[in-house]
């Protein structure tokens, strides 16, 4: 049996949609490469599918790891002390994935376990979400931006985008509380945040 063959049983059978996250990774620093590689120290060890090239890393896998990897990831960056800043893009049930097929059918994700202890990382982020194939899709995104606010992470809107503030584990809590959520309503989402940290703007404002 091929692997192809076995994600397709998967699906058939009730497996969670495909889903991951790619990830970049900018330190603002001339000794960025070794704040890139001590963040993701370890990456490769903790079960999840890991590609890496000169643009971006993917991980892929079980949600509360990939979530999970995504928050330690950054904070390790970022208790460097340097600006740091990370792009996320998340995807749910791609239809265009191996592990997918376009049933039309919407499966909705595992509750998410419970979040631990404040990072002690503050954190500034844009956050866009795209409930694809969704003929509600808006009433779907001004729902989950109430969450955020819910929440106490949101600071502003701007265009395109929700601007979110607090601590690493407040905003990532919130971002995947509401791409979670919007996945109740449609069979594909994707969701881009970008995550920053120590910026000297956000010092001197």
């Amino acid at each position: 049996m091929t692997e192809t063959q076995t994600r397709s049983e998967d699906t058939a059978t009730g497996a969670p949609p495909f889903f991951g996250a790619r990830f970049s990774l900018y330190p603002m620093t001339d000794r960025y490469a070794r704040v890139i590689l001590d963040a993701i120290k370890g990456l490769r060890d903790t079960g999840l599918e890991v590609e890496t090239d000169d643009v971006s890393t993917f991980i892929g896998g079980d949600r509360d790891r990939v979530f999970g990897e995504l928050a330690r990831v950054f904070a390790a960056a970022a208790r460097t002390g340097e600006h740091v800043v990370m792009t996320v893009l998340l995807s749910h049930g791609c239809p265009g994935e191996t592990y997918c097929e376009a049933t039309g059918e919407v499966r909705v994700p595992a509750p998410a376990a419970a979040e631990g202890e404040k990072s002690g990382v503050a954190v500034s982020a844009q956050w866009s979400l795209y409930p694809l194939g969704s003929d509600g899709y808006m009433d779907v995104i001004y729902r989950e931006i109430g969450r955020t606010k819910q929440a106490g992470v949101f600071a502003k809107g701007a265009h395109f985008v929700s601007g979110l503030r607090g601590d690493l584990t407040d905003v990532v809590g919130a971002i995947r509380a509401s791409f979670d959520a919007a996945c109740a309503d449609a069979g594909h989402v994707v969701a881009h945040a970008t995550v920053s940290a120590n910026s000297p703007t956000g010092r001197s404002s």
